[in-house]
C-alpha cells in the first residue's frame, strides 16, 4: 500500500467498537485512514450519524474495490464469519474484534489466508486495549511459555469490584455495569465465563501452538455467585476474580480452564479492578510479566482495532510462530487435578464431579458448600450439569495448582 495515500476503510457494524474506531479517526486527523463506508443491519436503529452515512448490504461493501481495509465489528459471530471468510476468499485485508468468531473458526481462517492470500488481524478480540496477542506472538516467539493467565473480561471484573470494594449485591453491580455500557442487556457471555473462554482459545494458539476448540475448555462464571461465597473469600483475606488460564504441566500437556478464583494481596491480579483486564505471561526464562489495561469500552477496543489497521497497512501478518513450530500439538491434561470450592443444593454433583479429599465448609437447610479435588476431565464433563443446577464453583487460588502439582513441587523442594 502507498504510505502517502489516504487509505479507505469499509466498516461492518457501528456499535461500541465501530463507533470507538470512528471517533478516534475523526479526532486524529493526521492519520492517513478514513472510514469510507459503514455497513449496518437495522435501518430503523437510531445512530449518531445521518442515515445517508450507512449502507445495509454487506456484499456491496465487499465488492467495493476502492476500499483498502475491511473492519468487522458486529456482534453476531455467525454473520461475522460469513463476511470475514468471504473477504478472505477475495484476498482482502481484514481486521476483526470478534473473539467468538476467531475462537470457533481459527483453523478455517488460517486455511483461507494461506489459500487466497488475504490477511486477518484480531488484537481487539482479546483484552481490549492491551496488545497481548502481538506480545505473545512476537516478543515470546522463541521463548517457551509456561503459563498465560489473567482477567480477560472487563464486565465481570467490574461487577466483582463493586461487590468487594463497594459492598454491592450482585444484581445491583450487574445493572450498574449494564448502565455504564460494560455489560450487554443479555450478559450471559460475560458473567458465565464464555467470553473469557473464547479469548483464552485465541491466546492459547499464539502462546502454545495449539488451536483449542471452545468445547475443550472447562468454563465457569460468576452468574451463580452468592453472598456466602464472597463472604468465604473475605474470611480468607481474598477477593474473587474470574481467571482464564492455560498452562503446561511437567509432562508437556495443556490445562485450559476459566474459573472464578480466590486471589489474595500477594497475587499479580489482586489490583486489577473495575473494567480493567490483566494478563500474566510467564516465560521459561523471562519469568512472569503482568500486562494491565482497559478491557471494555469503545475507545480502548477501538484503539486496538486502529493498531491492527496501521499494522496491516504496512504489510504485517501473524506468523503463528508457535503453531508453525509445533509438529505435535500438546494434548489436554485431562487427569490434572485442581482444588475447588463447590456450593450447591444438589449433593449428587459431588459424585458427578468425582470430588476427592472432601472438606465441609458450610451446611444449610437448602444448600451446602465443600472443598475438594477435581480432575480437568471431570470439570469439562460435568460443567453443563453444574450450570443447570445453579451451582457455584471456584478455584482456591488463581494458579490452579492441584494436588499432584503440589506434591511434585514438594518432592523437588525436598530432594
Amino acid at each position: 500500500m502507498d504510505p502517502h495515500r489516504l487509505l479507505k476503510i469499509g466498516l461492518f457494524g457501528f456499535g461500541c467498537v465501530g463507533q470507538g474506531l470512528y471517533d478516534i479517526l475523526s479526532r486524529e486527523e493526521s492519520l492517513p485512514y478514513k472510514v469510507e463506508r459503514i455497513c449496518v443491519k437495522d435501518p430503523q436503529k437510531l445512530r449518531p450519524l445521518s442515515p445517508e452515512s450507512f449502507t445495509y448490504d454487506w456484499q456491496e461493501v465487499l465488492s467495493d474495490d476502492r476500499l483498502d481495509i475491511l473492519v468487522e465489528a458486529i456482534s453476531d459471530a455467525d454473520e461475522a464469519y460469513t463476511i470475514v471468510s468471504e473477504a478472505l476468499r477475495r484476498g482482502k485485508k481484514v481486521v476483526t474484534a470478534n473473539k467468538k468468531l476467531v475462537a470457533y473458526h481459527l483453523p478455517q481462517l488460517l486455511a483461507l489466508q494461506q489459500e487466497f492470500g488475504g490477511v486477518l488481524l484480531y488484537e481487539a478480540a482479546v483484552a481490549g486495549g492491551i496488545p497481548i496477542i502481538r506480545t505473545v506472538e512476537e516478543y515470546f516467539a522463541n521463548e517457551p511459555l509456561e503459563r498465560v493467565h489473567g482477567i480477560l473480561n472487563g464486565s465481570s471484573n467490574y461487577i466483582l469490584s463493586q461487590i468487594f470494594k463497594q459492598q454491592k449485591a450482585y444484581d445491583e453491580a450487574l445493572k450498574e455495569a449494564q448502565d455504564k455500557g460494560f455489560a450487554e442487556l443479555d450478559p450471559w457471555l460475560d458473567v458465565a465465563g464464555a467470553d473469557s473462554r473464547h479469548k483464552l482459545c485465541i491466546l492459547t494458539a499464539h502462546a502454545f501452538g495449539r488451536t483449542l476448540a471452545p468445547e475443550e475448555v472447562a468454563f465457569f462464571g460468576i452468574d451463580f455467585l452468592g453472598q456466602q461465597d464472597w463472604e468465604y473469600a473475605k474470611q480468607h483475606n481474598a477477593v474473587i476474580k474470574l481467571v482464564a488460564s492455560t498452562h503446561l504441566t511437567s509432562d508437556g500437556e495443556l490445562v485450559p480452564v476459566v474459573l472464578p478464583s480466590l486471589v489474595d494481596a500477594s497475587d499479580d491480579l489482586y489490583g486489577v479492578e473495575q473494567e480493567f483486564n490483566g494478563v500474566v505471561v510467564q516465560g521459561a526464562y523471562a519469568g512472569p510479566q503482568l500486562f494491565k489495561g482497559k478491557g471494555a469500552g469503545g475507545h480502548p477496543t477501538g484503539a486496538a482495532v486502529l493498531s491492527d489497521i496501521i499494522s496491516i497497512s504496512k504489510g504485517y501478518a501473524y506468523g503463528y510462530k508457535k503453531l508453525a513450530k509445533t509438529t505435535n500439538a500438546p494434548a489436554l491434561a485431562l487427569d490434572y487435578e485442581l482444588e475447588v470450592y463447590l456450593r450447591s443444593s444438589e449433593p449428587e454433583l459431588v459424585a458427578s464431579l468425582g470430588l476427592t479429599n472432601l472438606q465441609n465448609v458450610q451446611r444449610g437447610t437448602d444448600s451446602f458448600s465443600v472443598i475438594g479435588t477435581v480432575s480437568l476431565g471431570n470439570l469439562i464433563k460435568a460443567q453443563e450439569e453444574i450450570r443447570k443446577a445453579g451451582a457455584y464453583v471456584m478455584a482456591l487460588s488463581s494458579d490452579f495448582v492441584g494436588e499432584k502439582a503440589k506434591q511434585a513441587k514438594e518432592t523437588v523442594a525436598l530432594s
